[in-house]
């Protein structure tokens, strides 16, 4: 009888071991799937044809009409051609530029740097043109997912003339300075102009270089602590805090994760440039 009991338990833990690493295979399988379905994104590019752009931009008056044709060649709307036409031939050159990397056909090279966290770049180190940087702009993309969900990413220019970006990238490594170049090397990215004046802007600017740069990354910020906390950040809230600061809220459905979508969606910016992004669909 006593044998019959021991036997029996063992068989019990035996079956209760065996479901949990069930569960935990089944849970990994699920998260590899949906991690490769992430994987296969594309950087987009226009299905029509490309057009010499020179008459246009020769204009002395742009119509609805033209920046909405400029909107479908480069993916700068508005206030990013405005921008390149203020610097005069080198700026219709840098509208040329970024047509052409729009309609090109760009490789993807996906590369994992944790279980089931990946980013997306062009491959071959390939980097496009961005238009002119204001200090305060916005920087988000897609690229970045864990399994099938795409976190992305976002900065905050800090210097616009010298392209110089806040970004709080990772677990151990500290909030930085960076360039440009760490979002247009990426599958997709979109410039973003929040809706405030220029001084206020570069206010926001040396407030989150005073406040953020070296803080620790905590990625979980707003979910297992308080949402406005100032001694850790992730990407995306160090940008909403800093903005929140001076009274314009970004994030679009103020959950309790700010994320760089939140920023793509936001009714309180304009979007200044779009890349690797479906010029219609966007970050929906």
């Amino acid at each position: 009888m006593g044998k019959t009991k021991r036997l029996s338990k063992r068989i019990i833990a035996l079956i209760v071991c065996a479901s949990i690493l069930g569960a935990i295979l089944f849970t990994a399988l699920g998260f590899w799937i949906a991690f490769e379905e992430a994987d296969k994104i594309q950087c987009y590019s226009p299905d029509y044809d490309k057009i010499d752009l020179t008459e246009i931009l020769d204009k002395p008056e742009l119509s609805d009409e033209d920046y909405q044709t400029l909107y479908r060649q480069t993916g700068l709307t508005k206030t990013g051609v405005d921008r390149a036409l203020e610097k005069g031939e080198q700026g219709k050159t840098k509208i040329k530029t970024i047509q052409n990397n729009l309609f090109e056909k760009h490789d993807v090279h996906n590369a994992l740097f944790a279980p089931f966290v990946c980013t997306d770049y062009l491959a071959d180190g390939k980097q496009v043109a961005a238009i002119y940087l204001e200090t305060g702009d916005v920087l988000v993309s897609s690229s970045t997912h864990i399994s099938g969900f795409r976190i992305g990413h976002a900065g905050l220019v800090t210097d616009g003339a010298r392209g110089e970006i806040l970004q709080a990238m990772a677990y151990g490594a500290p909030t930085f300075t960076g360039r440009v170049s760490d979002f247009t090397k990426r599958v997709n990215f979109m410039v973003l102009s929040p809706k405030t004046d220029a001084d206020t802007k570069k206010q926001v600017a040396e407030y989150a270089l005073e406040t953020f740069k070296g803080t620790p990354y905590e990625g979980t910020i707003g979910v297992f602590s308080k949402k406005d906390r100032l001694d850790k950040t992730q990407c995306a809230h160090l940008v909403w805090q800093s903005y929140r600061k001076f009274g314009l809220d970004l994030d679009h459905n103020g959950g309790a994760l700010v994320t760089p979508k939140d920023f793509a969606n936001s009714p309180e910016v304009d979007i200044v440039q779009v890349f690797g992004f479906d010029l219609d669909n966007l970050w929906k």
